[in-house]
């Protein structure tokens, strides 16, 4: 359950799927995939309506979700109502593509269970970051991309979260009754990292005033009464967390070893962690001596007094692009810059759409402090697009210096934009999937590693200075490899990682310390996707090439695309497909 309610706080859903009457007919078993996957999504969304929303489902966008002993019970049953659904479905399937949806699906189902139980055997208790997951809600309806119906729906979704009722108790009391009964309930305990609850305490008033901000436009102003009651909750719940909760946190960011390897195989890493720190590193040393090479290159170039590759970051960035506009427009041109190296080299398939771009509030810059993707819902997309975002703050300065300068933005906008994040999104609105492939499927490796991937083909085409700071971030995404396990481990330390980051790749001092909650308690285990997802693709290519010869890139990374957000070694069930993709 914590799982669940883990992912509708942060509501960062990566879904989409379009119904548009002009896509052709979908085969038979595509049909009936799509209509277990809406039976099952309406089933979650009964008890959790927020994930239906996310979905498109619009009659969700004005419910909310009611944790209680309840709402717990009710959930457990479900996941194991899907776990003996899916498993009698798989037993009368034949067909290879029906078969290998409907496993998705039991897999994901599984690991809802083994999560749950896992829990309850270790005795977690749960801390929820109430203001944060309050806003990530309404985001999710009020936002530049919304239809004004979904804007005022979100109205009565938080008139919904701030209601009383003979079985409900207002969202945020609700928390803190939740809080309370996991303590009564178990004997033996394990509570949040000291980090974590602090960092959540320090935000929350951002992010109370983010809801304000976002309720503001709603185009509705019979709010404003139950935003004062939300303010006085927040200050109660969170008085609570500081005075009750953070005594007894765990100074170590430690989880148990069972729940990180139940985190590595939710975002689809399915490596021994141990495995994954010596691999990491030996692929970090070997890259950092082209690093030191391209550096002492730059050095060489502009008479830097020093080539170490931190004092070459630093010199690259000082050339600073802070306005907001100038950003904006900085990450324009590098966009136009790789439509035009993609379309000239003939790497990919471009959208026909143009990639949106999109400066953040402060409260959203809080929420997700680096550049990323908001992708468009799943079901009824009525034209929504994906859209990169750039934090910011109302000082007219970005957060920290590390994707601000112009050496960084084309290799970045790569990553999230095209050929990476929303190319692969896109295509899914233009060539939909089943809805399983596109949603259910979904794990950081298969999204990160892509967008990894991405950056690849375009580095070849790019001047020194950008090559140098796509180095960087593939060194980045390798350090992540092994400093993630290692401080799950206790083999690292924040100290161990400001070394590697601050010293060896010269990234900022503030990102570095993100990095270090990343693994910590932002999200243990998901920063190992993006390298684990990249070595998944050129594994893939790499057996293809063999068996059936050299890959032609634009057909490969074609074909590679349209099943969606299938697992990469689900993929090669299919390995036929790419036969005409030989040059």
């Amino acid at each position: 359950m914590k799982k669940m309610l883990q992912l509708l706080g942060f509501l960062i859903t990566v879904t989409l799927y379009s119904t548009c009457s002009s896509q052709p007919k979908s085969p038979t078993w595509m049909i009936y995939s799509n209509h277990l996957a809406e039976e099952f999504t309406r089933d979650y969304a009964s008890i959790y309506p927020e994930l239906g929303s996310s979905l498109g489902y619009r009659e969700f966008d004005k419910k909310g979700q009611n944790p209680s002993l309840k709402t717990e019970r009710r959930y457990k049953e479900l996941v194991l109502k899907w776990v003996n659904k899916l498993k009698e479905e798989i037993k009368h399937t034949e067909d290879k593509n029906l078969i290998v949806d409907l496993k998705i699906l039991l897999k994901n189902t599984n690991q809802d269970l083994a999560s749950i139980k896992a829990q309850e055997k270790l005795g977690i208790i749960p801390v929820y970051h109430a203001s944060q997951s309050v806003y990530g809600s309404l985001f999710q309806l009020i936002n530049d991309q919304s239809s004004d119906q979904r804007k005022e729906d979100a109205v009565d979704r938080f008139k919904y979260y701030m209601s009383q009722g003979k079985d409900k108790k207002n969202l945020i009391v609700a928390y803190r009754s939740e809080i309370e009964r996991h303590q009564e309930k178990y004997k033996k305990k394990i509570y949040p990292f000291k980090g974590e609850v602090e960092k959540y305490l320090s935000d929350s008033p951002f992010f109370v005033k983010g809801v304000g901000e976002l309720l503001a436009h709603s185009g509705r102003d019979d709010w404003k009464q139950e935003y004062q009651d939300f303010k006085a909750e927040i200050d109660l719940y969170d008085g609570f967390i500081r005075n009750s909760i953070l005594p007894k946190t765990r100074k170590s960011p430690r989880l148990p070893l069972e729940l990180y390897k139940l985190s590595l195989k939710s975002i689809g890493v399915d490596s021994n962690p141990n495995g994954m720190i010596k691999l990491g590193k030996k692929e970090f040393d070997k890259l950092y001596q082209k690093y030191e090479r391209l550096a002492a290159t730059i050095a060489k170039k502009n008479n830097l007094q020093s080539s170490a590759p931190a004092y070459v970051v630093n010199f690259l960035k000082t050339n600073q692009v802070t306005r907001l506009e100038e950003v904006e427009k900085l990450y324009h041109q590098s966009a136009e810059r790789l439509h035009k190296i993609i379309a000239d080299n003939d790497l990919v398939t471009l959208p026909k759409t143009p990639l949106k771009i999109r400066m953040a509030s402060d409260a959203e810059s809080k929420a997700s402090p680096v550049p990323h993707l908001n992708p468009p819902p799943l079901i009824n997309n009525s034209g929504i697009l994906p859209e990169f975002v750039v934090p910011t703050s109302s000082t007219g300065q970005v957060p920290f210096n590390d994707f601000s300068y112009e050496s960084a933005a084309t290799i970045l906008t790569a990553h999230e934009g095209r050929p990476g994040h929303d190319l692969q999104f896109t295509r899914m609105i233009e060539n939909p999937p089943s809805i399983i492939r596109a949603r259910y499927a979904m794990n950081s490796v298969n999204v990160e590693g892509w967008a990894l991937y991405a950056e690849d083909l375009v580095y070849p085409f790019l001047s020194d200075e950008e090559k140098f700071a796509g180095i960087q971030m593939r060194l980045w995404r390798q350090a992540r490899y092994f400093l993630d396990p290692m401080v799950q481990l206790g083999k690292g330390t924040m100290k161990d990682v400001l070394n590697v980051f601050n010293k060896k790749l010269g990234v900022s001092q503030t990102m570095a310390t993100l990095e270090f909650q990343r693994y910590a308690f932002r999200s243990p285990g998901q920063a190992t996707s993006y390298f684990h997802g990249y070595l998944n693709i050129l594994e893939i290519k790499d057996q293809l090439s063999k068996e059936y010869g050299v890959m032609q890139t634009k057909c490969f990374n074609d074909t590679l695309l349209s099943f969606g957000l299938l697992p990469h070694k689900d993929i090669m069930l299919f390995k036929e497909d790419f036969r005409k993709c030989v040059n």
